[in-house]
């Protein structure tokens, strides 16, 4: 095929495309009407009123309406799994204090702050103290992990605060 009778193909197929875009622009596909206004209006009539209902099945309703007038939600809170129970909140992290680490053969360190225990305690590596965990000791640095938490205390050096 030679260019010329192409170039004529596609000039032939851009006029239809036109000619069906201002086709589609000027003439809707389908024609479309609007109601008369006097058949909009609705007319009440005697058996479309609504049915009464008694003051009690009305006052049922009324006490379990979940849109409560105070605006609060009802005393239990909705849990299919535990109905009753009602979730007490998560102990605190306790603050942990690293007072001194010694290098050595064993290391060991000072920390103050154990759930549980006043004071210090000497701590290695592989001691649990009220669920906390000595994972390293070393350089200055203590690593304890426990309650979804891994601390890494550092000696407390007052004289570069």
């Amino acid at each position: 095929m030679n260019t010329s009778a192409l170039r004529a193909a596609l000039i032939v197929a851009g006029l239809m495309g036109l000619i069906a875009v201002a086709r589609l622009a000027a003439w809707p596909l389908a024609q479309i009407t609007l109601p008369s206004p006097s058949d909009s209006v609705a007319r009440p009539t005697d058996h479309t009123l609504a049915p009464r209902f008694s003051a009690d099945s009305v006052s049922a309703i009324a006490s379990r309406d979940p849109f409560r007038i105070g605006r609060r939600p009802a005393l239990p809170a909705y849990d299919p799994l535990r109905l009753a129970e009602q979730q007490a909140p998560p102990p605190q992290r306790p603050t942990l204090v690293l007072v001194g680490v010694m290098d050595a053969a064993s290391p060991s360190a000072v920390i103050e702050g154990f759930p549980g225990f006043e004071g210090a305690r000497v701590v290695r590596v592989g001691d649990v103290i009220s669920g906390l965990a000595i994972k390293k000791v070393g350089n200055g640095r203590v690593i304890v992990t426990g309650m979804d938490t891994t601390w890494v205390l550092q000696v407390r050096e007052p004289w570069k605060d």
